[in-house]
């Protein structure tokens, strides 16, 4: 697969789609390829099939998937649906219920699914495209693990697993794992029970960088992922006695301490400088919350940007947390209002019995406000 990197960037968003297979869990990746204006013929594009269905199928090399007592033609909500019983596969015939009989569609079915099955293991014993897994619910490092192994006994091919935005990690990077395990970041994986929710922008700038790092010789993908991160557009504040954070804070802040500074009172702000311009942003903090239970079991952390709430941390977490601000907010602006509600500061005086009155929130570590996209 390896090639001039800068194809990637001449590729319309139609013919960088057709670079990537779905190997699961559901039809988000086909749906985007359809938003990008192509069609790919794909044995999981459009199905639900979860990852141990899907590893039951790999280690089988899809035996029986095509026999006609295996598949299952139901009529659901105006249209056909059909369940591959073999490995319990379930996915949109797109032929709604008076155009076909059931058994015409079953028929059709029958030669469709072999046919798919035979190019998928082509697909994955002769790479040519980036495999693509996603999931809703957290993926166990042994389930990745036999994933992994189950693709690696077709092909050396590449997988892309799609994760949400996570701390570290914003909507659009790219990671490289190792050689053959991209992992990508999108803002939110669409909700299973409304997939057409998804998350274009970001999912469209991980198809791509992940392209782009294919096409580069195995060992300068670490450097390549590395060297993309460090080129977002980022404001980046250290809170305390030796950190940069002075210049930015307004109102409801008490003094620098060690490493930290406490937010106060009910609301705080904060005046960022501009990162540059990005489609959107991820906002990080490291944070610990002011708790003392059972007086004070908790803080909540409310982030307005421009006068608009993006995100509520309801309770909020000791460590790293990240949410995404809207570009429109950041956008045309010198300098980013950020106001931080914590309306539930307590004095250690009161709630502990300390010689301290000052109502303390959330104390502040680090902040940096990220462009991506």
């Amino acid at each position: 697969m390896d090639s001039d990197p800068t194809e990637a960037a001449a590729l319309d968003d139609r013919a960088l789609v057709l670079h990537f297979e779905s190997v699961g869990d559901n039809c988000e990746l086909g749906l985007v390829q359809r938003l990008a204006g192509a069609e790919p013929l794909g044995l999981l594009r459009f199905a639900g099939a979860p990852l141990r269905h899907v590893l039951r199928a790999l280690d089988a090399r899809f035996e029986g998937i095509d026999d006609p007592c295996h598949i299952r033609v139901q009529a659901e909500n105006g249209e056909y649906m059909v369940k591959l019983t073999k490995y319990d596969f379930y996915y949109h015939a797109h032929v709604e219920i008076g155009d076909m009989t059931p058994e015409a569609v079953h028929r059709q079915q029958c030669r469709t699914v072999g046919f798919l099955a035979r190019k998928l293991i082509e697909d994955l014993e002769t790479p040519t495209k980036i495999l693509v897994f996603r999931q809703n619910e957290p993926v166990s490092a042994g389930d990745l693990l036999d994933l992994r192994i189950a693709l690696s006994a077709y092909g050396p091919g590449i997988l892309l697993w799609v994760r949400e935005a996570c701390p570290g990690h914003p909507p659009g990077t790219v990671d490289v794992a190792d050689e053959r395990l991209f992992i990508g970041h999108v803002r939110r994986l669409a909700p299973r029970e409304h997939v057409p929710d998804l998350n274009m922008g970001p999912w469209m700038t991980v198809l791509r960088r992940a392209y782009a790092l294919s096409l580069l010789p195995g060992p300068a993908r670490f450097a390549a992922a590395r060297a993309a991160a460090a080129r977002l557009a980022r404001t980046d504040l250290a809170f305390g006695l030796e950190g940069n954070a002075k210049p930015a804070l307004g109102y409801g802040w008490s003094g620098p301490e060690a490493g930290y500074q406490w937010s106060i009172g009910e609301r705080s702000l904060l005046m960022l400088d501009h990162p540059g311009e990005a489609a959107e942003y991820w906002l990080e903090m490291d944070i610990i919350p002011f708790v003392r239970p059972p007086l004070l079991p908790a803080q909540r952390l409310d982030v307005i940007v421009g006068g608009t709430l993006v995100h509520s941390f309801d309770p909020a977490p000791r460590g790293r947390v990240g949410c995404v601000v809207p570009g429109h907010l950041v956008g045309g602006r010198d300098r980013i209002e950020i106001v931080l509600d914590h309306p539930h500061a307590a004095s250690p005086l009161l709630v502990a019995g300390k010689k301290d009155d000052r109502r303390l929130a959330v104390a502040f570590s680090t902040l940096a406000l990220v462009g991506c996209g």
